[in-house]
């Protein structure tokens, strides 16, 4: 899938943007019915734009595929006729979302559609939910709907065994607030392979008891830590979780990451934990210091997703 994409399209504010999307909590164990918070990153997003050579694949073929759909057309969701003429004359989705980093290009594309030509509003998370689902499964062959849901609300969203959805509102950090970046690990990743490995070893009985007994406690103080915002506990937590995808998931951390990933685990002032599938893409940081990490985490690129946007703000 592609989408016409500017590397970094002209922010204006008096337009609509919809903003990627971070699974900040929660990869993989969602699966199994565990919490994940994914959160909004307006420092990617993308928008409606003007106009563009020739109509986008993906939108052509969004528009064949809602417009058959008896979820999305037939019953009157999308104003499909609208959406067809507004595209023949050139309306794109201008984007700055990297694909294939997790981040959610496709669901900003779901929630740019739905925002523009949904017939009839509902502000139903569930129901919300559904519809999305059955649009960015165009995209994905199957989808939560969480990436599009979080976009076109532009809030934390707590996750409960994937079907559960509600706001996440927290209070502000009074004081060593974690410092989140994503680390580019410039190598491509498939996320199918990646959950199939997962299931199929969560099926085995010694991967199963490690993940009840270590890793899913781990997850859970982690987040709520996170939700009352005590750093101290937080950062246990997340070491353990650090720890155990180091030692128990390695198609999930690439092998030129690895020493790195060691390596700060035998420190207090950074860690790593996998983003989304992992893999390859970006992998998620938490740190305390950030001059230290750009100088430590050399040669890999790290970006700073929520320096001018605070993830409990919503």
């Amino acid at each position: 899938m592609t989408h016409v994409c500017a590397v970094s399209p002209t922010f204006n504010p008096h337009m609509r943007h919809y903003p990627s999307k971070l699974l900040l909590f929660g990869e993989h164990i969602l699966l199994l019915g565990a919490r994940a918070l994914a959160v909004p990153v307006p420092k990617f997003w993308g928008r409606w734009a003007e106009t563009a050579p020739d109509i986008p694949a993906d939108l052509a073929g969004a528009l064949a595929a809602f417009a058959n759909s008896p979820t999305l057309g037939a019953i009157g969701i999308l104003d499909i006729p609208r959406f067809k003429a507004d595209i023949s004359r050139g309306l794109y989705f201008q984007s700055s979302i990297p694909q294939g980093y997790g981040l959610g290009s496709s669901g900003a594309l779901c929630a740019a559609i739905y925002d523009r030509y949904a017939l009839h509003r509902t502000s139903d998370l569930s129901e919300l939910k559904g519809i999305f689902s059955a649009m960015e499964s165009f995209f994905h062959g199957k989808s939560s709907g969480i990436d599009p849901l979080t976009s076109y609300l532009n809030r934390p969203l707590w996750i409960d065994r994937v079907t559960e959805v509600r706001i996440f509102e927290a209070a502000a950090w009074e004081q060593d607030e974690p410092v989140v970046f994503l680390l580019d690990t410039k190598l491509p990743r498939q996320t199918g392979p990646l959950v199939e490995w997962f299931l199929a070893e969560q099926k085995k009985q010694s991967f199963a008891r490690k993940l009840e007994a270590v890793l899913l406690p781990a997850h859970q103080a982690m987040l709520e830590a996170w939700q009352f915002r005590s750093a101290a506990d937080f950062w246990t937590a997340l070491q353990q979780v650090s720890a155990f995808q180091l030692d128990y998931l390695p198609p999930m951390i690439p092998e030129n990451l690895r020493a790195v990933w060691k390596n700060c685990l035998s420190g207090t002032d950074i860690t790593l934990k996998i983003c989304g599938a992992g893999g390859g893409g970006f992998m998620l940081g938490f740190t305390k210091n950030k001059d230290l990490a750009l100088e430590q985490l050399k040669p890999f690129p790290l970006i700073f997703p929520f320096e001018t946007y605070g993830v409990a703000e919503g």
